[in-house]
């Protein structure tokens, strides 16, 4: 029997107390997250909440007859502000997006694209009608070449230029950007040879800057993907993965140089797929220590 559309999702975090928190209990849970769907598998409502319990935010999602988002409102209740955003389409394109502030601000994103429906500019336009910001993108075929980022501030923010190989895989990046104010060349090789990382990126003076070593299953899953950052020192880092017969990754992990884990995921779900709970394990420079978590999902299911 197949499983019925998902009605709702609630998240509850658990959470063991921080070293400094000596008055909390051995384990603190709650619920920090509610989403609602509509029988097309459309999120209709989530609910954001503080571990005090209280509604942080909520999120309103409307959608036309075709399923596609037109409406999206946010209540920020603890700061009594609320936005809207409007989305108007071309078709299935995405050409307006207007979002509107509880305290009187507009602002109004246009988009335009190619043959390809590829965006080959996004503009970003004040209640007054003036160029906040703007994105423009120009490709051979469907392969970006140019991009160039502006804004009202600063002017040019990033402009980058790429070249690609007969597999459409890049194998240049100049790029520009406003904080250095210096065009970087980066160039890509890729290889499949054992004795070769699969791919090197290589700066503009022809030296090796990173390498990425990947290893795959029979069944064409990515089970280690190793990060030899060279720039700054050896930096490594590797990350292996794990899945279970549906396909789903059930284990993540990834080890620094040191060999000290600074991430670390364990998935869980049931026999239609559906996510069960995770355990998260991840490096916080805030707290010098490894932050873990777990998120806990139960589900409702439409009725017929």
């Amino acid at each position: 029997m197949n499983q019925l559309p998902i009605e709702s999702i609630k998240v509850t975090r658990v959470a063991a107390k921080g070293g400094f928190k000596d008055n909390l209990p051995n384990e603190t849970a709650f619920l920090f997250l509610e989403q609602f769907f509509d029988k097309k598998n459309n999120k209709t409502k989530e609910i954001i909440l503080s571990e005090e319990g209280d509604e942080e935010q909520i999120i309103i999602y409307e959608y036309d007859t075709d399923g596609k988002l037109i409406s999206e409102q946010h209540h920020f209740l603890f700061d009594e502000i609320e936005e809207k955003t409007i989305f108007n389409y071309n078709n299935d394109l995405l050409i307006e997006k207007k979002k509107e502030y509880s305290y009187g601000n507009i602002e109004t994103t246009l988009f335009s694209f190619d043959e390809n429906k590829q965006p080959t500019s996004i503009k970003v336009i004040d209640e007054e009608g003036e160029e906040e910001e703007s994105e423009l993108f120009e490709y051979q075929g469907k392969n970006l070449v140019h991009y160039l980022k502006q804004n009202a501030l600063i002017g040019k923010d990033i402009e980058a230029w790429f070249k690609y190989d007969d597999k459409n895989r890049v194998i240049e990046e100049k790029k520009w950007n406003n904080t250095n104010l210096k065009t970087f060349i980066t160039q890509f090789e890729y290889s499949k040879s054992e004795t070769d990382p699969d791919i090197k990126i290589i700066n503009d003076k022809r030296s090796v800057i990173e390498a990425h070593i990947m290893q795959f299953n029979e069944k064409n899953q990515l089970i280690k993907h190793e990060i030899q950052q060279v720039n700054n020192g050896l930096k490594t880092l590797i990350t292996t993965y794990e899945y279970n017969e549906l396909g789903k990754i059930t284990a993540i992990e990834t080890i620094n140089e040191k060999g000290i884990t600074e991430r670390n995921v364990i998935a869980n779900y049931n026999d239609k797929g559906l996510l069960l709970s995770e355990i998260k394990s991840e490096y916080e420079v805030a707290i010098g220590n490894i932050n873990t978590f777990t998120l806990n999902y139960e589900y409702t299911f439409h009725q017929q």
